[in-house]
């Protein structure tokens, strides 16, 4: 069994995170997302686990994707922990069809480039 701590274990929680709620979301609008308190959460605990995957990442991986606003991937988690209250819902659905995509497609080649350098 992989190691959790692992960075090509933690770069599949946050494709896997993305591709669950991508898919759980896939032709809503941000509206009938809103109104859905399970989509909603969902979608909260999905971001939540990106950030947290992306905060154990080593800063030199990070430091591979410049272009990824790593503080805000990470500072999103600490937010909805503690003041889950100040976040729209507005915010989250952008975050998730606006962000995530694209740092879908970052985790992809960040794993790619760790399995390539272990072969």
């Amino acid at each position: 069994m992989q190691s959790a701590k692992l960075p090509q274990v933690r770069l599949c929680h946050i494709i896997e995170c993305i591709d669950g709620i991508v898919a759980a979301t896939d032709g809503l609008t941000q509206r009938e997302v809103s109104d859905s308190f399970v989509l909603m959460r969902a979608l909260e605990r999905a971001i939540q686990i990106i950030s947290e995957a992306a905060k154990e990442l080593p800063a030199e991986l990070r430091a591979q994707e410049p272009t990824v606003p790593w503080a805000d991937v990470i500072g999103i988690g600490n937010i909805l922990r503690h003041e889950y209250h100040r976040v729209r819902d507005e915010t989250l659905f952008a975050i998730l069809v606006e962000q995530l995509p694209e740092l879908r497609l970052v985790a992809m080649r960040l794993l790619s480039g760790i399995e390539v350098q272990r072969d």
